[in-house]
């Protein structure tokens, strides 16, 4: 099951995540845009959009009747949805330290962090380091897979409310540890835990807003004329306190996905557009594949400043958005799309041989 408007809301937040990375390039410095400094909760909005639409699509066959076979087939269906990319972005990356292609030689490749990276477990706060500098989340996601069944379990019983301050309280110690890049709430260091349980707390605040979703009183408070628009409102308000209230910001997404779960006429209007819905379905190829584009269209306009070619700043930048949707567009469709169709192939071949030798065996 797919909502329309989830999907595009994942589209506006790959490329909010986007125009927040693009300007810390230097050579783009000068498109920074305020509105977009504090992108990088965009990330935890995906955590918790995760969360929900996992839960949307797999509760009642892992969550609420668990088994061991139920629970494989989820967990393969996580690994053919995002390892495929993950793998070719992290391969190119790697060609690209080794080549020096966009002048950034930052990440050793280690046989430990090359191993850790195609395991898709780097960034579990054991001090290895993604190859592909936004697989990191993508990383912590995995984590959250592993634990979902736990994860549903509570959140579907009467101790649903001691998982929610304990989300709540992650993401407090997470925005307080000081280790935030950009903001409180931007942990994604490489050698601290407190990264993997960024994305555990708003994974499961994700999990209990499915819950809530199922509810009356859920259902009457968001899905209403205007619900949208006010929480729209009240997170840009939160966004407008002093002192940068990150936490209260995450707290108010929750929210925010209840409003487009219910596919209101406004959430429709601003994410259900075919624009809007086209960017969420490359949401995550436009979220991997960015800082590389990024880096090598900064490195063109540099070398293009040296050699004399001047007042054309705004071109390179429209070009690297231009070739950041092409590349992502057609990475899609060629490797998040067939990637996941090979390994469910080989997955439900495998399946169905085991079944014909279990039968002959009879």
């Amino acid at each position: 099951m797919r909502v329309a408007s989830l999907t595009g809301l994942r589209g506006l937040a790959a490329v909010a995540v986007l125009l927040y990375h693009i300007p810390q390039q230097a050579a783009f410095a000068g498109f920074a845009m305020p509105l977009f400094s504090r992108a990088y909760l965009a990330v935890d909005l995906f955590f918790i959009l995760s969360g929900f639409v996992i839960s949307v699509g797999y509760y009642e066959k892992v969550g609420r009747h668990w088994s061991l076979p139920a629970y494989g087939d989820f967990l393969v269906n996580r690994a053919a949805r995002v390892w495929p990319l993950h793998l070719v972005v992290t391969v190119v990356c790697i060609a690209r330290i080794l080549i020096n292609i966009s002048g950034s030689q930052s990440i050793p490749l280690t046989p430990v962090n090359i191993l850790s990276n195609l395991l898709m477990v780097q960034s579990w706060g054991w001090g290895t380091e993604p190859i592909a500098g936004n697989s990191w989340s993508v990383s912590t996601e995995v984590a959250a897979y592993l634990l979902y069944p736990l994860i549903a379990a509570v959140a579907f019983s009467r101790w649903v409310w001691v998982q929610g301050l304990a989300a709540v309280a992650l993401l407090w110690l997470v925005s307080r540890s000081g280790l935030g890049a950009s903001g409180p709430m931007d942990v994604l260091a490489s050698d601290s835990v407190l990264t993997l349980l960024r994305c555990l707390g708003g994974f499961a605040l994700g999990v209990i807003a499915y819950r809530c979703a199922r509810m009356r009183w859920a259902r009457a408070a968001f899905d209403r004329p205007g619900a949208f628009a006010l929480v729209c409102a009240a997170i840009a308000v939160a966004l407008s306190l002093p002192g940068k209230q990150d936490l209260l910001v995450v707290c108010l997404m929750p929210a925010l996905v209840l409003c487009c779960y219910y596919d209101g006429t406004a959430a429709r209007a601003l994410l259900a557009n075919r624009l809007s819905f086209h960017l969420g379905l490359i949401s995550y190829s436009i979220y991997l594949w960015h800082p590389l584009v990024r880096d090598i269209g900064a490195r063109a306009l540099t070398m293009a400043q040296r050699h004399g070619v001047t007042g054309v700043d705004a071109l390179f930048l429209i070009g690297t958005v231009a070739a950041t949707w092409l590349l992502c567009w057609a990475s899609y469709h060629l490797i998040e799309v067939r990637g996941h169709r090979a390994i469910k192939w080989l997955y439900d071949g495998r399946r169905a041989r085991a079944k014909a030798i279990g039968a002959a065996a009879w």
